[in-house]
């Protein structure tokens, strides 16, 4: 327990929170919580608390929200270098960061790797999440790094297996109607590079259609009668 703004705080902020939870006491309700018979401030939902300069307390909700697990492959976009550091928006709420190599280190790694900058597209790994704040990527491993070109689609992480298939049947789909190189990052983003505009629209269109309809039976024959129109 810790003592701000003459209440109490029952949690650290960012924290993810689940509901009922008690987050403070003395303290001013925000969103997504609510006040108990003993005055305590608790989250009516799953999220991060956020815990403003004026003492209000807020959750903000996690719902679809991608939540990093050590091993995922991800698709993040550079957001700062900071010293030797380079921080990735990986989708989730809290940015990824990449040690830059240095001394002995950076002779065992491919070094031109890390020569990016804000706005660059990269694949990289979770090498580690503690499961607040501290979230360590890696694009050390073969395959791993800058993305060329192409374009970013998000869409729901949850629905990341259905658009990717049993055995990758539906990207196997995509991919050899479109004649496009597609790639499914773990937290919702699918880096695209298209032959043309007219494929990339009608990759689109599928991937949208997969993401609304992923609970409905003969989703593959649907998309490739989809594609088939789209790019007859």
């Amino acid at each position: 327990m810790s003592k701000l703004f003459k209440g109490e705080i029952y949690v650290q902020d960012k924290e993810v929170v689940v509901p009922g939870q008690p987050l403070a006491r003395g303290l001013k309700p925000g969103k997504n919580v609510y006040v108990d018979e003993d005055k305590v401030i608790r989250a009516k939902k799953i999220g991060l608390v956020s815990i403003k300069d004026d003492g209000e307390v807020n959750v903000v909700p996690l719902a679809g929200a991608y939540m990093p697990k050590e091993g995922d492959i991800v698709i993040g976009i550079v957001s700062k270098i900071s010293g030797s550091t380079i921080l990735v928006d990986i989708k989730a709420p809290y940015q990824g960061a990449i040690p830059i190599p240095r001394g002995r280190a950076a002779e065992r790694v491919d070094i031109f790797k890390y020569d990016l900058k804000p706005g660059d597209v990269i694949l990289a790994k979770v090498k580690s999440f503690d499961g607040s704040s501290s979230l360590l990527l890696t694009i050390d491993l073969e395959g791993l790094g800058k993305l060329e070109g192409g374009i970013v689609i998000e869409v729901q992480p949850a629905k990341v297996p259905r658009i990717i298939g049993k055995r990758q049947s539906m990207l196997n789909l995509l991919k050899e109607k479109t004649k496009s190189d597609i790639i499914i990052g773990n937290n919702g983003r699918i880096w695209v590079k298209a032959p043309s505009h007219k494929e990339l629209t009608a990759l689109e269109k599928a991937i949208r259609e997969i993401e609304e309809e992923s609970h409905v039976s003969g989703l593959s024959d649907r998309i490739s009668s989809l594609l088939d129109r789209e790019l007859g």
